[in-house]
């Protein structure tokens, strides 16, 4: 009985590195590099598994930020995409996809320009309404739902739950902006309640917070708005015994 475990005619091939340039949002209004971690431990399992992308080795560059703003997104665009994929040093590894950038306001621009040099560009947490414009971001990719799904949800859990008013305090972007105006026709159309008098409409320091102080009995309050906007929020309603 002959045996060879580990015998294999020919050469064995040589791990070829890929990578895919990282542009989050590390510092701004809505931070996202919260989400390195999970990204880190996908790249760990997709890496040690022999039947996804066999004799490849899938990682990130230095990971840029995009500040949650379009003009600071171009620029680590263009500094990331005139090292790497223009680069015609033969050593260079192999550049994939753009993983960009961070919320809305950042990722449209660069996903506006970005196909120009027929770069696929996957976002995470990018929810804005107009980047279903097929035709507009060819090749732009998503994992998360977009802002129009926000307001059937919480209709749905107004109707699971049976509440027939509600209030929602709203971040004057367009994102949040058309996000409370579905949900208000959709309530309208139901015979159900909304406030949505409570703007925010530059940041917290400037928030009219005597606007919660609703006439109506309101229990439930939609805070429709950033993260760092919401907390605020959230924290100073805490604070002044709003429960």
């Amino acid at each position: 009985l002959w045996l060879c475990v580990s015998c294999q005619q020919g050469t064995v091939r040589a791990q070829v590195l890929l990578r895919f340039s990282y542009i989050t949002t590390k510092t701004g209004s809505f931070v996202t590099a919260g989400a390195i971690p999970a990204v880190d431990l996908a790249l760990a399992q997709i890496n040690n598994r022999s039947d996804i992308l066999p004799n490849y080795t899938l990682n990130y560059t230095d990971i840029l930020d995009s500040q949650c703003d379009g003009e600071a997104a171009m620029d680590a665009f263009m500094q990331h995409f005139r090292k790497n994929f223009l680069s015609q040093e033969p050593e260079q590894p192999t550049y994939l996809t753009l993983r960009c950038c961070g919320c809305s306001t950042a990722t449209i621009p660069v996903a506006d320009f970005s196909h120009y040099w027929n770069i696929p560009m996957m976002a995470g947490v990018a929810g804005a309404n107009e980047l279903n414009d097929r035709r507009r971001f060819k090749n732009f990719f998503r994992t998360d739902v977009t802002g129009e799904s926000v307001g059937p949800a919480v209709a749905q859990m107004a109707r699971q739950f049976g509440w027939t008013q509600m209030a929602v305090v709203t971040q004057s972007e367009s994102l949040f902006i058309l996000i409370t105006e579905s949900l208000n026709s959709i309530f309208t159309a139901e015979n159900r309640v909304l406030d949505t008098s409570a703007t925010i409409e530059k940041d917290v320091a400037s928030f009219p917070y005597h606007l919660l102080n609703w006439d109506g009995d309101y229990r439930i309050i939609f805070v429709n708005a950033d993260v760092k906007f919401a907390y605020t929020v959230l924290c100073e309603a805490y604070y002044r015994g709003w429960r």
